[in-house]
């Protein structure tokens, strides 16, 4: 549909036909064709421009502030905290050494490098939230495939 003008009124059925120019940024629209130049020289905008130090204060306070929308605040609970410490690592390397890096159920062994299909998982005995004086105690590790792992009756949330 054409307005008075004789121009396509946005949103009419003719308007979004090939070939009719309605606005920039329609998806419909049918644009002029960019020269390389006229590409690389849009391309080049900004680079090198040099902003005053007002500016880069106004840029930084916009900036600050806009965190992840799963950003919880730094909320991390005890347990989350402790399975990431060095300490816990350290334990769960005992645990795998102690073990020769085996599945103590299924004798499956993992090798670095040759047999990276089977991942294993270090395993409490009595469970890691009900024995918080046990976390650490080497005897009450295990070294699990994760299949072995899914069956026991501490894995996840079963615990008793």
């Amino acid at each position: 549909m054409r307005n008075n003008k004789g121009q396509f009124v946005k949103g009419s059925k003719q308007g979004f036909q090939k070939g009719n120019r309605i606005g920039v940024g329609n998806k419909y629209c049918v644009g002029k064709k960019l020269t390389p130049e006229h590409k690389e020289k849009i391309r080049q905008g900004n680079l090198g421009k040099e902003y005053s130090l007002d500016t880069r204060k106004k840029i930084s306070l916009a900036k600050k502030g806009n965190k992840s929308h799963f950003w919880k605040g730094g909320i991390s609970t005890d347990n989350e905290k402790f399975r990431r410490s060095a300490i816990y690592k350290i334990w769960r390397k005992a645990v795998f050494e102690r073990d020769n890096y085996t599945c103590v159920f299924c004798r499956k062994k993992f090798i670095k490098g040759v047999t990276g299909d089977i991942e294993l998982n270090a395993d409490h005995i009595k469970p890691f939230a009900h024995y918080p004086e046990l976390r650490l105690a080497i005897d009450n590790g295990r070294t699990l495939c994760v299949d072995c792992h899914r069956k026991t009756d501490s894995w996840g949330r079963r615990t008793k």
